[in-house]
């Protein structure tokens, strides 16, 4: 019970108790008046009447006896008259009933009233005739004290009211201070560090609200510091000081994944930049020249991807970067290759130099199990080609025969992913992802993962043909077509205790058509709702953070926890986190593989898994192959692990079904 009922009820309490006790005790005195009175009535007109059959009874005139009897019992006022004899012969009796009849039987039994009794003697002379005995009528006193009690329950019912009211309104205002605090600290609890501005003036409850305060302040300058150090810790590691890209350890790191992660992607493009003429510069200009050079390239680097999901670019070399394009064909590689080339010549005016032929770009292309060194060496060859050429001039490599497992061409993949969607002929697999401990803040669950058939019926990843239907604007059309096959399996099948967890397109997190319709769904289906997560990458919450936390908080609403994926790829701030109200984070397996033998990736990776504990939200490493590397990120404390050391994907038909819904603690 709320203390604002308790409240109530014991205000509601004590004015019965108020009103019973004065009941009582206006019930008793007036009873004790009335009886007072009634004796007293009694005394007299019993001495009255005696006096006044004195000369009557003498002379045995009983008629005239009667008639006076008659005339003061016909009054009401009294319930029996007796005369009798000195020697209790009767002589004349009169009995009536009491005249009670508009008070309630319960109310004469509950009030105890005795009828007094009044008796005088009957003189002849100076001898003694007889004697009167009158008993009063209580009937008159039961409907005093009726009324009486009538008028204290009603004057009770207008001042309770009035005091009710009151009361409630006064612990309205008390209690306001109370529910900002129990907001504050729900606020704390889902990582939203607010103060109270409205300190409230009654003393006991300032205090509160200063501690409050006082401490949503502390934590909230806590996970600052927290998150600025973990940001600071990658950025040393992995951010070049200069340019603010990536380094050449970061390139190798996500290069090196991408390329061993048969689920991260199966094709791709890696673009070498190289800038002509920064010695130079440097020794005529001064390096701050060099610096701006390098700064500006980076900006129209940037800028060139910024819409590219999955692309990433870095700094390799002192006049080298990187560019990486997960899913670019050799069409839109060759295009983001000219666009860039023409972008460059800003570089005149921005930073004049003497060198027209200013940049060139290598372009390599990857498939499926290359490897980093080839990929490199193959840019790089083309890149030394380009530089022969004509100025801002780029070069693709063509070997005679790529390696690796054959992958469709572009418009292929645009026929193959346009097919699947018109037939819905879509595979869902799942991976398991299970905790590291008892008290672990993640569930169990089951990772979805999408596949297509090729031309020639061969299972296609995701990675293959989403980037391709992204740029055709199909990937919302398959989010929706993937969604609604697993909510139809959870519908029908066997096991209804699974839980799964879906990755969402970026387009898709900000497609307001498809989160109507995605929220619509999901609200005609609640138990389907409370056994799904939603995941969706970084990069998707970064495009727009108030979107992404409408979402999270919306699809809450219905039962369904949100998860950031591949997070830590970026280079951005941990703070935006806080406000989101995560379930968890899936850290990008560049930072998981290998973990057991890099020591300085452990304490970065520790740090990141601590300033996600802080705020409650659970972490989950991905693509864990290896015992080691299992036992090493236990020690770590993280919540969750996936990859294949928990087991390979499988048609959701032959899912294990072995998660199972559990309790979760936290306030998150």
């Amino acid at each position: 019970m709320t203390l604002y009922r308790q409240i109530s009820l014991a205000i509601v309490l004590l004015l019965f108790a108020g009103f019973l006790g004065t009941v009582i005790i206006s019930t008793d005195n007036l009873r004790s008046l009335l009886l007072k009175q009634q004796a007293s009535h009694a005394r007299d007109t019993a001495t009255s009447l005696g006096l006044s059959l004195s000369a009557p009874l003498s002379s045995r005139d009983m008629a005239i006896v009667s008639a006076m009897v008659d005339a003061v019992f016909d009054r009401g006022y009294y319930r029996t008259i007796d005369i009798t004899t000195l020697e209790g012969t009767p002589l004349l009796s009169r009995t009536g009933n009491p005249d009670d009849s508009n008070v309630p039987a319960w109310f004469i039994k509950l009030v105890d009233f005795e009828s007094p009794v009044g008796e005088a003697l009957i003189m002849s002379g100076w001898q003694q005739a007889g004697r009167v005995q009158i008993t009063s009528n209580p009937g008159y006193a039961y409907r005093e004290l009726w009324a009486n009690t009538l008028e204290t329950f009603q004057l009770f019912l207008v001042l309770a009211a009035v005091i009710i009211a009151t009361a409630l309104l006064a612990v309205t205002l008390l209690l306001r201070p109370l529910r900002r605090i129990e907001d504050q600290a729900d606020a704390i609890c889902n990582a939203s560090y607010v103060l109270q501005r409205n300190i409230p003036h009654t003393r006991e409850l300032r205090r509160v609200v200063t501690a409050m305060n006082r401490m949503s302040e502390k934590i909230g300058t806590i996970f600052a510091e927290q998150s600025a150090l973990t940001n600071s810790l990658r950025e040393q590691a992995y951010k070049d000081p200069v340019t603010g890209l990536g380094n050449r350890r970061y390139f190798d790191r996500q290069l090196g994944t991408l390329l061993e992660s048969s689920e991260e992607t199966s094709m791709g493009s890696l673009l070498l930049l190289e800038l002509r003429g920064l010695a130079d510069i440097n020794e005529m200009a001064g390096f701050a020249a060099g610096d701006k050079l390098l700064l500006r390239t980076a900006a129209l680097i940037s800028q060139g991807i910024h819409n590219l999901e999955n692309c990433f670019t870095a700094r390799i070399s002192g006049a080298c970067f990187g560019i990486v394009a997960v899913g670019l064909d050799s069409g839109a590689a060759e295009a983001l290759a000219q666009q860039l080339c023409d972008d460059l010549q800003q570089l005149h005016v921005d930073v004049p130099t003497s060198h027209e032929h200013i940049a060139n770009i290598g372009i390599a292309q990857w498939r499926q199990r290359d490897t980093a060194h080839n990929l490199l060496a193959s840019a790089d060859s083309a890149l030394r080609t380009a530089s022969t050429g004509n100025r801002n001039h780029w070069v693709r490599y063509m070997p005679a025969e790529l390696p690796g497992i054959p992958v469709p061409g572009s418009r292929e993949l645009r026929d193959i992913v346009r097919h699947a969607i018109e037939t819905g002929s879509f595979q869902l697999c799942t991976q398991p992802v299970i905790n590291l401990a008892a008290n672990s803040r993640i569930l169990p669950h089951q990772e979805v993962l999408l596949r297509i058939p090729d031309a020639s019926g061969n299972p296609m990843t995701a990675s293959m043909f989403m980037p391709v239907a992204e740029r055709l604007g199909l990937a919302t059309e398959i989010d929706q077509l993937a969604i609604g096959k697993l909510l139809n399996h959870m519908q029908t099948g066997s096991n209804q205790d699974v839980l799964y967890a879906i990755n969402l397109s970026s387009c898709s997190v900000h497609n307001p058509v498809f989160i109507q319709w995605l929220c619509s769904t999901l609200q005609a289906a609640p138990a389907c709702a409370a056994r799904l997560l939603i995941e969706f990458p970084e990069f998707a919450a970064q495009i727009n953070t108030q979107d992404t936390r409408n979402l999270v908080e919306r699809l809450g609403s219905l039962g369904c926890q949100c998860g950031l994926d591949h997070f830590g790829r970026g280079f951005y701030s941990f703070g935006y986190v806080r406000n989101m109200r995560l379930y968890y984070l899936e850290i990008d397996s560049s930072y998981t593989r290998h973990i057991d033998r890099e020591e300085d990736q452990q304490f970065l990776l520790r740090a990141l898994t601590n300033t996600a504990h802080s705020v409650d939200i659970a972490v989950i490493a991905q693509s864990v192959e290896t015992p080691e590397e299992r036992t090493r990120l236990e020690s770590m404390h993280l919540d969750g692990i996936q990859g294949f050391l928990t087991g390979k994907p499988r048609p959701i038909t032959a899912d294990q079904q072995n998660s199972r819904l559990t309790p979760r603690s936290g306030c998150g």
